[in-house]
């Protein structure tokens, strides 16, 4: 705290350029060891110049408005950082923040560098977040309103399991007071990771009461924390205070114009009892394996006098709103009980009498939260127009003509969410992509995400996606080159490209790792454009979905899956090899330890070179951890790049459950999600990249005969003839290649046809 407060009466330019001086003392998270430098100053830096380093360049999307944007008079973004002293947790009941003090305290970081709706993904600083030195702040991604003007979506990353890497214990090693071992393991960034733990608190909710204080001469509504008896009908299950504010470009004046509570999207701590596990979170940190709690999904209702003005995009000016809405955190310590202990009296739940978490003893009955300008908090966040309007279809359009015609009731299945935004789409797809990329744990790059896209985009269009979004991930790596000039060889109506530049925090390798950029893109596409489809699919561009059967494309398998009464559809996926006849010769990117890269010719296509599976069609094995899905987008409330994680059928209560209709059991399991049929309805083809480590010992390896169930013996494709019995053994190639995978008929002599001949009239680029 007291590191903090140092920082309270410097300038900016002065903490930009200023060294820790702590002296012998270590403040616990407060030091970002892996740029050497003080967090204020890395913050406050990133404010000021960009929130990454291509920023300060020209040539940088982040940089460009399409229109006039944010002018000098208009509201600037503001963080208002709080420090926060998680020593006053173990105190009971929790001590008041007194206002005068916190006031004192805030550190403010202005982000001038946010200037345009149609950028703002790109623009919004992630990278070096200010969370870094409030974690009490939402890690935002993305901000936007919803469709029909009457809420502002936010998707936040949770912050904290940036930091869960972990090593072995070192003998004799003293650990510092609060960070705590696990089978003797502790986190690599263990004060980080300790630092970071009001991130978790944001995934609860907190009850608030509506209070009057005597004294106050405004309309600013004051609250209370309270329990759940006493709680207001809108403050039982919310976690922020959101104020809204509106700017006179005529006079230059900035006026308050409402309040409300924010509402999640999903309840986490619900989700978490109905898997199973005893806790939401763990003071370690040992959580990450529970994925739920990754992206904070929530939403502050907008005053209904304004619900129109957004609606229509009327309260975008010139590329900048005249709305703003400051996010105010209600900030309690995070809850290690059992999620049940909790739980909100919707879900007529009675806790254990042990452990049960009471609130009169945790808050006590008069614990009155600080004013909101006395308060830490995001200040003048832009409510931009809805997401249709910013990047598909022009203001004032007819979206009513664009509506697909209403779909068949059918019997037996849970209802969507009522009052869905309208349906324009039947089936899109989304994804998550860059010109070049490191593979996880950084083992190696691959720079063919030019050439790989704009094969991707031609086949799913062929395939029967009606529209596809990128969220292009290129500026996380250059500002010198983007997808832009790729998706731009494709009409609108069918391709968006989203600027989506912002890193993922973590690449390590499994539950240690936090893709985060790519799990916000998810849910950002979803949230924003999954609301006008019927059907969704995120996946990679290195995945195929391929119609089989007599379907001729994934409308028509959609509309199969809604008869059957499906929410989730699974495809099994494992990557495929590429096939070594088809590849360019080795020996132009042979190395001394005789391994090379596997390169996929120009004049052949990576749908064709990959079409070679190491086991046959339909696959046996459940290849679970690399599935992906196609869903229902109003069923699932929230996906995690593989799972459909939680929907509305695991949000309802036992009672509520059995009303729809539903059976009911404790440890939930969806009854909407099946396999998809490989043979008579569609399958993936996942033709992920070989590099250069993938062919250690290939020479070798690839001429010994193995099974085909041991897939990573030999990475190179060499595939059976078509008449081989898959049960037998089969001798190696007259040049002594072992055969080891299978071919998809359907892919081979209907799909890669129909792909050449798409792109050879649409023309290629290369890259």
């Amino acid at each position: 705290l007291q590191y903090l407060l140092l920082f309270k009466d410097i300038s900016r330019d002065e903490i930009v350029i200023a060294k820790a001086k702590t002296g012998e003392k270590k403040y616990e998270g407060m030091i970002d060891f892996r740029k050497a430098e003080d967090i204020v100053g890395s913050v406050l830096s990133a404010a000021k110049y960009g929130d990454r380093e291509y920023d300060t360049t020209l040539n940088s999307d982040a940089t460009k408005n399409e229109g006039v944007g944010r002018t000098a008079e208009m509201p600037v973004l503001t963080a208002y950082c709080e420090p926060v002293n998680q020593t006053t947790w173990k105190t009971k009941p929790l001590p008041v923040r007194q206002g005068p003090t916190t006031k004192a305290s805030l550190i403010p970081v202005e982000y001038p560098n946010v200037k345009s709706c149609k950028n703002i993904q790109a623009q919004w600083p992630i990278d070096t977040p200010p969370v870094d030195i409030d974690p009490f702040l939402p890690w935002i991604h993305d901000v936007f309103p919803s469709a029909d003007g009457k809420n502002v979506v936010f998707i936040a990353q949770n912050r904290r399991r940036c930091f869960n890497g972990q090593r072995l214990k070192k003998t004799g090693e003293r650990i510092p007071k609060g960070v705590a071992a696990h089978n003797s393991y502790i986190h690599i960034d263990y004060k980080k990771n300790y630092f970071m733990r009001p991130q978790s608190a944001l995934f609860q909710h907190v009850p608030v009461k509506k209070i009057h204080e005597s004294g106050d001469d405004d309309d600013e509504p004051r609250y209370r924390l309270a329990s759940h008896e006493e709680a207001d009908p809108d403050g039982m299950e919310t976690r922020m205070i959101c104020r809204f504010k509106q700017f006179d470009s005529n006079t230059g004046k900035l006026s308050v114009v409402g309040h409300s509570l924010s509402v999640f999207e999903v309840d986490y701590d619900y989700h978490t009892r109905r898997k199973g596990y005893l806790h939401s979170a763990t003071a370690a940190g040992y959580d990450n394996h529970m994925i739920w709690q990754s992206q904070l999904l929530f939403k502050c209702p907008i005053p209904e006098d304004f619900s129109e003005q957004v609606k229509s995009g009327d309260i975008v000016v010139d590329d900048y709103s005249t709305l703003f809405v400051d996010l105010i955190p209600i900030r309690t310590p995070p809850r290690y009980t059992s999620p049940k202990e909790f739980l909100p009296p919707r879900y007529n739940f009675k806790g254990d009498i042990e452990g049960l978490f009471v609130a009169d003893n945790e808050f006590g009955q008069d614990h009155v939260l600080p004013k909101i300008d006395e308060s830490g908090r995001w200040e003048n966040i832009p409510v931009c127009m809805p997401s249709l309007m910013t990047h598909v279809i022009p203001k004032g359009a007819d979206l009513n003509a664009l509506i697909i015609p209403p779909e068949t009731k059918i019997k037996n299945t849970i209802d969507v969410l009522p009052g869905a935004a309208p349906k324009i789409h039947k089936v899109i797809a989304c994804t998550w992509a860059a010109t070049t990329f490191r593979t996880r744990g950084n083992r190696a790059q691959v720079g063919d995400g030019k050439r790989r896209l704009q094969e991707w985009l031609e086949f799913n269009l062929l395939s029967g996606f009606d529209h596809i979004y990128v969220y292009d991930n290129s500026g996380a790596f250059t500002n010198e080159d983007s997808l832009a000039d790729v998706i731009g060889l494709f009409d609108k109506s069918q391709v968006t490209r989203v600027d989506w530049p912002c890193k993922i925090c973590s690449n390590r390798d499994g539950n240690e790792g936090e893709r985060s950029s790519q799990y916000a893109a998810e849910s950002s596409c979803r949230l924003r454009f999954g609301a006008h489809a019927r059907w969704l699919g995120s996946f990679d561009t290195d995945e195929y979905l391929v119609p089989m059967g007599d379907f001729n494309s994934m409308g028509e398998v959609a509309d199969k899956f809604d008869e059957d009464g499906v929410k989730v559809a699974v495809f099994k996926s494992n990557p495929a090899k590429p096939r070594f006849d088809l590849l360019d010769d080795p020996n132009k990117t042979l190395t001394i330890a005789g391994t090379f890269t596997p390169t996929v010719p120009e004049d052949e296509t990576f749908l064709h070179t990959y079409n070679c599976n190491w086991e046959n069609f339909p696959r046996k094995n459940d290849l679970s951890h690399r599935r992906k899905q196609m869903y229902r987008a109003d069923y699932v409330k929230l996906h995690y790049v593989h799972y459909s994680t939680i929907t509305i059928l695991s949000q309802l209560s036992e009672e509520e459950t059995i009303r729809a209709g539903e059976y009911w059991k404790h440890r939930y399991n969806d009854p909407h999600t099946r396999e998809v049929d490989e043979e008579m309805e569609a399958t993936m083809l996942h033709t992920k990249s070989k590099v250069a480590y993938n062919t250690n010992g290939w020479k070798e390896r690839c001429k010994q005969h193995v099974s085909s169930k041991i897939e990573g013996h030999c990475n190179l494709g060499f595939p059976f003839p078509k008449d081989h019995d898959p049960y037998k053994q089969s001798p190696p190639r007259s040049d002594g290649w072992a055969y080891n995978c299978f071919m998809n008929d359907n892919i081979e002599t209907r799909w890669w046809p129909k792909l050449v001949e798409a792109m050879a009239k649409r023309g290629k680029i290369s890259g």
